[in-house]
């Protein structure tokens, strides 16, 4: 076993100790692959407003016929030029992660939530509501993720730098919680983050590129973009939906409107600009 595995093992050890005792618990999920990025410099306005993602109308039931939507979302325009870092370029490198993942062979857009609109009714939310935010590099893995209300996220420090990460509703300045981090190995884990719905924006008051978003749905019928661009969403009652797409930078969704049969796979494979 490595050094750093042990250490992440004692880590989870710890945070299942201190849920136990808060009501709380805690899961690792995998990092992505290997892929190509462009990188811009975000400020306060990386939205220009909240996202609705729900309304808590949702209720699982049986799906006795289903379809599923599937796609490829691409990026209309130029990705932007990569942004310069000039603090602690020893452990953060020399350019900061890109909000804007493509793909060189298939223009895809990676990172960007797709979910059904005002759906009510249809399969069971997961019953493991747990994610996983890691800090590495002075960059957020994933910086964009989907979970349901009432999921626990365990945030992890890889760094040996002084960060301090705070979680705001996207568009606001109304503050879900701060976690401070002093060296590499600490986690937090936190049930105060997806208690409803909302895109939840995390920033590092240290390193003010750094950023992550957990988009929080009360129904289980959202997908987010793999690098390639590709999403799947599956188990979907027959009829006529609005699907909406939304990327990092963006005000408001795209809209789109989807008819699902039974059975079938309907597509959207759509270019959206970003500003």
């Amino acid at each position: 076993m490595t050094e750093f595995k042990s250490r992440r093992i004692a880590a989870v050890v710890l945070a299942c100790s201190c849920l136990v005792a808060c009501g709380k618990d805690a899961a690792r999920t995998q990092k992505s692959g290997s892929r190509t990025t462009a990188v811009v410099q975000k400020t306060d306005d990386s939205a220009a407003g909240t996202v609705d993602l729900g309304g808590g109308s949702y209720k699982p039931g049986p799906v006795t016929s289903s379809g599923s939507l599937a796609g490829t979302i691409k990026l209309d325009g130029a990705a932007p030029a990569p942004v310069a870092i000039d603090i602690d370029q020893k452990i953060c490198g020399t350019t900061a992660e890109s909000p804007v993942t493509t793909s060189a062979k298939t223009g895809g857009l990676g990172g960007v939530v797709v979910w059904i609109a005002n759906i009510t009714t249809g399969k069971p939310f997961p019953i493991d509501k747990r994610a996983e935010l890691s800090s590495e590099k002075c960059a957020l893995d994933p910086r964009v993720q989907g979970v349901v209300v009432g999921t626990t996220v365990n945030v992890f420090n890889d760094d040996k730098l002084l960060h301090k990460l705070v979680f705001t509703p996207l568009g606001t300045h109304d503050t879900l919680t701060a976690m401070p981090f002093f060296n590499e190995g600490q986690v937090v884990a936190s049930e105060r983050l997806a208690k409803s719905p909302g895109i939840v924006e995390v920033r590092c008051v240290q390193h003010p590129w750094t950023h992550a978003y957990i988009a929080v749905f009360d129904h289980p019928y959202f997908d987010v973009t793999e690098d390639d661009g590709s999403f799947k969403i599956d188990s979907l009652p027959p009829g006529t939906y609005t699907v909406n797409l939304w990327h990092e930078g963006m005000a408001k969704p795209v809209t789109q409107s989807v008819n699902i049969a039974a059975n079938g796979t309907a597509r959207i494979d759509l270019p959206i600009k970003l500003q």
